[in-house]
């Protein structure tokens, strides 16, 4: 009788020290911050040109002019194959090496 009473005051002690705990636990709650006045900016729509513009990528991949050799292209510029289907013109590409694999 006596073993049966102390394991049924352990098992509450037990779950009285998690209820404690559980209470520490829990995150402090934040003071609300002051409401500040905000102006509403409106936004633009961009154009479906302007969309279209800014997946193209970054300047390396920007359509230059048409290129037979390296000496058609300005100053850091390479006459690279710019596709990989039959018929594609070369183009002038700011590269340092043209892409094995465009």
């Amino acid at each position: 009788m006596r073993t049966s009473c102390f394991r049924i005051f352990l098992l509450t002690a037990l779950c009285a020290l998690f209820a404690v705990a559980m209470s520490f636990a829990q995150a402090p709650q934040a003071a609300a911050a002051p409401q500040a006045t905000t102006v509403a900016v409106p936004q633009v729509v961009p154009s479906v040109a302007q969309f279209l513009a800014t997946l193209s990528g970054d300047s390396s991949d920007t359509v230059g002019q048409i290129c037979h050799t390296n000496a058609d292209c300005g100053p850091h510029e390479l006459c690279c194959y710019p596709c990989g289907i039959p018929d594609c013109n070369f183009i002038c590409k700011r590269v340092k090496v043209c892409p094995a694999i465009p």
